[in-house]
């Protein structure tokens, strides 16, 4: 069975939620594997059990380093994801999908692969676009806007020249 991988911080209720939940639920539908992977969170939140009714599987970890030995076996899940995506994200998944470009910094030197992609879920007026211009460095990556209105703001904050990924447009709202 084909297989992918979701990063988010989090399954509260909120937009970059709702498309986890939207992205899983498709690649489900269309007999592919979701793992949802969220990073440096490890409280029960409202999509958790939504998740596991439908059988999705969520792993909490964190791929930086724990700098304290209370947690053991928190330290040995966290090395052992580090690992498995550093090295073998490629074999296992077909692709990983990283929700919010807030996210990137957790995932781009860990997570290996020639198919990520940066969904993109927030605009200028939330003060979002500080972001360095090396999360856009990459040729085989693809950043996705979920409305024309984040292309526009991309280009005009960072202008066309950065972009070396491959952009998309995928509207998650028709009546726009």
């Amino acid at each position: 069975m084909r297989k992918i991988l979701i990063v988010n911080g989090g399954l509260v209720i909120g937009g970059a939620e709702k498309l986890v939940h939207e992205l899983a639920v498709f690649a489900q539908q269309n007999k592919i594997a979701p793992t949802i992977l969220i990073l440096d969170n490890y409280n029960q939140e409202y999509y958790d059990l939504i998740f596991k009714q439908k059988k999705i599987r969520v792993v909490r970890t964190r791929l930086n380093v724990i700098k304290n030995f209370r947690a053991p076996l928190k330290m040995l899940r966290s090395i052992y994801w580090r690992l498995k995506l550093k090295f073998l994200a490629n074999s296992i998944y077909e692709s990983v999908h990283v929700i919010g470009l807030y996210n990137i910094y957790r995932v781009k030197d860990t997570v290996n692969h020639d198919h990520r992609f940066y969904w993109h879920v927030t605009n200028a007026a939330q003060g979002t676009y500080n972001f360095p211009e090396t999360y856009f460095d990459n040729p085989d990556d693809t950043l996705v806007c979920i409305n024309q209105y984040q292309l526009n703001e991309l280009d005009t904050h960072y202008g066309n020249a950065v972009f070396k990924c491959k952009r998309g447009l995928f509207p998650l709202f028709l009546n726009d």
